[in-house]
């Protein structure tokens, strides 16, 4: 079969090491893998250096605007990039004839189910999150998220399979839509086995950089950091414990907006010495830091996304705490897999202390997991599960 890969995002990059990169990479792969020719249309560029098809520029004068005015602007620009990204899809389906056209959607980019419509296509659509929702939440009301929300209800209702990383997400668009259950499927997040490869030496330089030595037990938490993410809870929570167990460390491997707020508040509790920032590190050396965790942490995460961290932790046989929400629930269970918290204050330090605690159990929940994850969690397992309901 052939499959034109479509994501009309602009400003995703194939080859970015963030999440959705690896993912558009792994989902290409994971097909190829399975024997079948894909072609690939990709508005956000397959390299690093290359340029995004639209780009946003808050100027100055930005500041003076409404926030639902300048969300209003950028929402036509959207809707401009749409329409150039549909001639160029029109283009590269006149031109290969593939049997299939598999999308990742975003907010408000309807080119993929017009185009295939109007050729006849049979069109599989990847909802990875509630993109109307999600936009206002992060970016503001728009005057016209009415199109955004009118996009999302179209692309499923019409689409030959929907795929989704989670039962919540499924949910959400069940109760949307008029869609048959059936019609979507789950799909949560995997790895490549292939890639879990550990450098020795950089693991031991990187052990040498932070003092890090083996009787040291270390915390750690892997990619952006944002004040959604939970880094100051696990902070906090480290404050409490490393009294207690001064053996205790941990790594903070990633940038992102509250870093340096987060690096102020370490030095204002003096606890430099024990809690490290790594800062970005490139994806290729990220199981070269995780290899020198015992206890990967993921505080905080949204209601419908797969979280790609837990998957790296399971691949990596770290012992995991893990927020307790349905997406993780969809492939963990708690104190078989992980210890699974809530969003209270003393849920996280609770579980930090219990880890430390009891060692044999840590050990046991990250053996049952890693099995889980290298059995059922992988790319091209993933991969086959969406064809098998597609083709």
């Amino acid at each position: 079969m052939k499959i034109l890969y479509f994501s009309p995002h602009p400003h995703i990059n194939m080859a970015a090491p963030s999440g959705p990169g690896t993912h558009i990479r792994e989902v290409i792969e994971g097909f190829e893998s399975e024997g079948h020719e894909v072609i690939r249309l990709i508005a956000g560029g397959e390299e690093l250096n290359a340029t995004p098809s639209i780009q946003y520029k808050r100027r100055s004068w930005k500041r003076f605007i409404p926030s639902i005015v300048w969300e209003t602007l950028r929402d036509v620009n959207m809707m401009r990039a749409d329409k150039q990204i549909e001639k160029q899809l029109s283009q590269l389906i006149a031109r290969e004839q593939p049997d299939m056209i598999y999308e990742r959607s975003c907010y408000g980019m309807g080119a993929g189910l017009r185009a295939s419509s109007a050729a006849g296509i049979r069109y599989v659509v990847e909802m990875n999150a509630p993109y109307p929702e999600e936009k206002e939440a992060m970016q503001g009301k728009s005057l016209l998220s009415f199109l955004g929300r009118r996009h999302e209800k179209m692309q499923v209702e019409n689409a030959w399979r929907t795929v989704v990383v989670s039962s919540a997400m499924k949910e959400y668009l069940l109760k949307k839509t008029n869609v048959d259950s059936k019609k979507i499927i789950i799909v949560p997040n995997a790895v490549n086995p292939a890639h879990v490869k550990v450098n020795p030496e950089n693991e031991l330089a990187i052990r040498e950089q932070y003092g890090l030595k083996s009787e040291h037990l270390v915390f750690g938490f892997v990619g952006s950091i944002f004040p959604y993410h939970g880094v100051d809870r696990m902070i906090d929570s480290f404050e409490k414990l490393e009294k207690k167990h001064p053996a205790i460390r941990m790594l903070i491997v990633g940038d992102g907006e509250v870093l340096p707020a987060l690096k102020a508040r370490v030095h204002a509790l003096q606890l430099s010495d024990k809690i490290h920032f790594t800062g970005n590190v490139p994806h290729r050396n990220v199981y070269d830091y995780l290899s020198i965790m015992d206890i990967a942490v993921m505080a905080k995460s949204n209601w419908y996304g797969s979280p790609v961290k837990i998957f790296e932790y399971g691949a990596m046989q770290r012992a995991i705490i893990a927020p307790d929400v349905v997406p993780v629930r969809d492939v963990m269970i708690d104190r078989t897999h992980g210890l699974l918290i809530d969003e209270d204050s003393n849920s996280l330090l609770h579980a930090m202390s219990y880890m430390i605690e009891h060692p044999a159990e840590r050990l046991r929940m990250a053996g049952t997991f890693h099995n889980k994850v290298m059995n059922e969690h992988t790319w091209q397992k993933m991969a086959k599960h969406i064809l098998e309901h597609c083709e």
